[in-house]
């Protein structure tokens, strides 16, 4: 497993990577007007990092603008899926080997944010109820194109979302494949069946499933986030990781271990969530995965304004935990 955080190319974030001996650093270009993601941009994206020792091959996400007419079903998703392709075959020449997206209509989720963790850290929360109450107050991710949230004006059914996706993967994939590049689709976060009217196709392991084989290709599969799968209803991440990981489908990965599923859950330290974290880390082994796993959302603790004590922690913990699973597995201690 390659241990990464997300960050930008600003001097003091590159340093900081540095400073927890991290090799591997996923991020992120912003929108372009042409609809595509350069090849000059992002060779200078890989440059920069690798003029500070580490490792860009990881791309998340891919713009919400270059695709959100393809996500929607609206008019001129074609000329969008097109700029896609160029975007993948532009990142198979500059050598950046995954590209994240999201099918997320109406963005990622949540309801709170308060100081209720350990010590009066401050978690997120989701809270289905307070969602029904309060729905457009649990829209705080995603903008849209326009700068705004965007609320729907119409309902958009299980089937119309799945045919969109699938219109748009069989437009993308080929070209993935032929620039080199794996395609890894986040879950929904929080993954519930609808909101607002609209439905959330990649809230359960059966619409991963479902996602993988809708286009069968080496290039298509999972932005695996440890996180939103732990916090599916009913769900054990580490049999997920088996499941996704024998068939060689996680791409990449996020390290979080969040308190309750669906319809409530927290996202906690790292050692107070409801996972084993000793048998995830155990499980990706075992499953072959050697991708890019980057840690993810955490807690804010007292006095972190850009909140590097807290990633810090979460950082040092996992490296913690592979080095200690490496030494017991010497020993033969299970």
């Amino acid at each position: 497993m390659k241990i990464a955080l997300s960050l930008g190319r600003s001097l003091r974030e590159m340093q900081f990577a540095q400073q927890l001996g991290l090799q591997y650093v996923v991020s992120a270009l912003p929108a372009d007007p042409r609809g595509y993601l350069a090849l000059d941009d992002l060779r200078e994206a890989r440059e920069e990092f690798a003029a500070h020792g580490l490792a860009f091959d990881v791309i998340e996400n891919l713009p919400t603008p270059h695709y959100y007419k393809a996500m929607f079903g609206l008019p001129g998703r074609d000329e969008q899926i097109d700029a896609v392709r160029t975007t993948l075959h532009n990142m198979g020449r500059a050598g950046i080997s995954v590209l994240q997206y999201q099918w997320m209509l109406l963005g990622g989720l949540r309801t709170e944010y308060c100081p209720v963790g350990r010590g009066g850290a401050r978690v997120s929360r989701f809270d289905w109820e307070v969602a029904r109450r309060s729905p457009i107050a649990a829209l705080d991710w995603r903008p849209g194109p326009d700068g705004l949230i965007h609320t729907p004006d119409r309902e958009l059914t299980t089937d119309q979302v799945w045919g969109n996706l699938t219109y748009f993967l069989k437009g993308v994939v080929p070209a993935a494949e032929e620039a080199g590049v794996k395609l890894a689709a986040h879950p929904d976060d929080a993954p519930i069946p609808s909101f607002m009217g609209v439905a959330r196709i990649l809230s359960s392991l059966e619409g991963l499933q479902r996602l993988i084989d809708s286009v069968p290709s080496p290039c298509n599969g999972l932005g695996f986030c440890q996180g939103t799968v732990a916090s599916m209803a009913g769900v054990d991440m580490i049999e997920a990781i088996h499941r996704f990981g024998r068939q060689g489908k996680i791409f990449f990965a996020h390290f979080r271990n969040p308190r309750g599923q669906v319809p409530v859950f927290e996202e906690v330290f790292p050692d107070e969530g409801d996972t084993d974290l000793v048998a995830a880390v155990r499980a990706y082994r075992d499953v072959g995965f050697d991708g890019v796993i980057r840690v993810d959302h955490a807690p804010a603790v007292v006095g972190d304004t850009h909140s590097e004590r807290t990633f810090a922690y979460q950082v040092g913990y996992f490296k913690g935990l592979v080095d200690a699973i490496e030494i017991l597995d010497a020993e033969g201690v299970n």
